[in-house]
């Protein structure tokens, strides 16, 4: 008798400890599951954001030529200034989300490696640099380490020529 329940025993053990190692690859699969979902919704929201720069520069004629009056390095008047530094501060602070994003796992690299290739792109213009380093605390230590980085790569670049 004592034998059937010895084996009754092992098998309840056995059983309860399958549900266990069971429930754990399941919940291991929610996990990976739900950051799957994560990223895509990550993604999706910075899609829609830049969609919302472009849609801005594209209707709005005025911030249109700033913007290009800017890059071509034609001084700016100082609504213009005013709109431009707007402007970029949007800019900036998708930047930093992306870049939080990047670093909390949801945006992958070979997504984002692009999106900072064009960040650099973006701060190679004096005036926009120049706009960021009068701004550039009212951003998170860790982003601003980041453009600060690409702000001194372009200056000496322009300092060598």
């Amino acid at each position: 008798m004592k034998t059937q329940k010895k084996k009754q025993h092992d098998w309840m053990n056995l059983s309860a400890s399958i549900a266990v190692i069971m429930g754990i690859v399941f919940l291991g699969l929610e996990i990976r599951q739900n950051t799957e979902m994560m990223k895509s919704q990550t993604r999706d929201s910075i899609s829609e954001k830049q969609m919302m720069f472009s849609e801005w520069v594209a209707t709005e004629v005025d911030l249109a030529e700033v913007i290009a009056k800017a890059n071509s390095g034609h001084d700016l008047s100082a609504a213009e200034a005013v709109q431009h530094g707007y402007f970029l501060a949007g800019v900036w602070r998708e930047w930093e989300n992306s870049y939080y994003q990047f670093q909390q796992g949801l945006f992958d690299r070979e997504e984002f490696v692009p999106r900072m290739n064009r960040w650099e792109e973006m701060m190679r213009n004096a005036y926009v640099r120049s706009s960021w380093v009068a701004t550039r605390m009212n951003y998170s230590p860790n982003f601003r380490m980041e453009v600060d980085k690409m702000v001194e790569v372009n200056v000496l670049a322009e300092q060598r020529l």
